[in-house]
C-alpha cells in the first residue's frame, strides 16, 4: 500500500512539472485604459557609404511619452511627446545640423492606429499645435520608423498562447516607414520568426525573453544633405535583421528591445547606379 501511495505521489509531481513546463503566455497588450501611459527610451542608427561622399552615419535618440486618449472614429487616438532628442549626423566626417531636433523637444502630436484587424501600426500622426504643422514629417519620422512601434499585437496576432521554446511567423508588408527626417516615405516588408525562449520572475512578475529573426526586403528613398546640396538616394535592399525582447507578461509592456538589420542592394543618385549596403540599429527600453 505504500508503494502504491508514493507511485501515486511520484506521478503527481511528474505530471505537475509537465503542467508548469506547458504554461502558455499571452504576449499581446492588454486594453488600453485612458489615461494611461507608457515612456520608453528610443535610439536609433543607420549607416552606409555613397561612392563619391563617403560615409554616412545618422543617430538620434528621444524619450517617447505616449498617452492613450480614447477612441476616433476606427483608430485608438494616443497623445505623443518627446522630451531629450538629440541628433548626430556625420556625412564624411563633417556633422550635420538638423534644424528639426530641437524645435521637437517637448511638442506633441496625436498617433492614430487602426482599432481592429491585424495592422496595429501608427496609421498618421496630426501635430496638436497649428504653429507646430512645420514638423508634420518629422513625427512621421519619429513615429512611424523602421521598426514600427506596435499598440495591440507586438509580436503578431498569433502570440496569444505560446509556451516556452516554441516559435512563430507572421508577415508584415508594405508599412510606410521613414529613414531620417526630411527623407521620403520608404516601405518595408519583412516575416519575422520569433522564439519565446524564457520566463523569469523578477520581484514578483513574470518577464518573457523573445528572440527575434527576419527576412527583411526594403523600397528605400534616403535623402541626404551635404555641402548645402540635397541628394536623393533610391532603390530596393534586401538583407536579415535580428533581435531581443523582454516582456513583462503581468503588465502587458516592453521592457526592453534591442534590434540589428543589414541589407546591401541596387540603388540610384543622381542618376548613377550604385550598389550600398545599409546598417540598422534600434534600441528601446522602458523608463520606470
Amino acid at each position: 500500500m505504500k508503494v502504491f501511495k508514493k507511485n501515486i505521489l511520484l506521478i503527481f509531481f511528474i505530471s505537475l512539472a509537465f503542467c508548469i513546463e506547458d504554461e502558455k503566455y499571452s504576449l499581446i497588450f492588454g486594453e488600453h485604459v485612458i489615461g494611461e501611459k507608457y515612456i520608453q527610451k528610443h535610439s536609433e542608427e543607420i549607416s552606409f557609404t555613397l561612392p563619391g561622399i563617403g560615409y554616412v552615419e545618422y543617430v538620434a535618440s528621444s524619450t517617447s511619452i505616449i498617452e492613450f486618449l480614447g477612441f476616433e472614429g476606427d483608430f485608438l487616438k494616443f497623445k505623443a511627446t518627446l522630451t531629450d532628442v538629440e541628433n548626430n549626423n556625420i556625412v564624411n566626417g563633417i556633422e550635420i545640423l538638423d534644424q528639426y531636433a530641437a524645435a521637437m523637444e517637448d511638442k506633441s502630436c496625436y498617433l492614430y492606429v487602426k482599432s481592429s484587424g491585424y495592422d496595429d501600426e501608427v496609421h498618421h500622426v496630426e501635430p496638436i499645435n497649428k504653429e507646430d504643422y512645420y514638423l508634420h514629417e518629422a513625427f512621421e519620422a519619429a513615429y512611424m520608423s523602421v521598426t514600427p512601434m506596435h499598440f495591440r499585437y507586438p509580436f503578431g496576432i498569433v502570440a496569444s498562447d505560446v509556451a516556452k521554446g516554441e516559435s512563430w511567423s507572421f508577415s508584415l508588408d508594405s508599412l510606410k516607414f521613414y529613414v531620417n527626417m526630411g527623407s521620403p516615405s520608404s516601405l518595408i516588408s519583412s516575416k519575422p520568426t520569433l522564439t519565446l525562449k524564457k520566463v523569469k520572475e523578477k520581484r514578483g512578475r513574470k518577464i518573457a525573453y523573445i528572440d527575434y529573426v527576419s527576412d527583411i526586403a526594403l523600397d528605400l528613398r534616403i535623402a541626404v544633405n551635404f555641402l548645402g546640396e540635397r541628394r536623393l538616394i533610391t532603390g530596393y535592399a534586401a538583407g536579415v535583421g535580428g533581435g531581443k525582447f523582454k516582456w513583462d507578461i503581468e503588465g502587458t509592456e516592453h521592457l526592453s528591445q534591442k534590434m540589428v538589420v543589414n541589407l546591401s542592394g541596387d540603388f540610384e543618385m543622381e542618376g548613377e547606379k550604385i550598389f550600398m549596403k545599409v546598417f540598422m540599429r534600434t534600441i528601446n527600453k522602458k523608463v520606470k
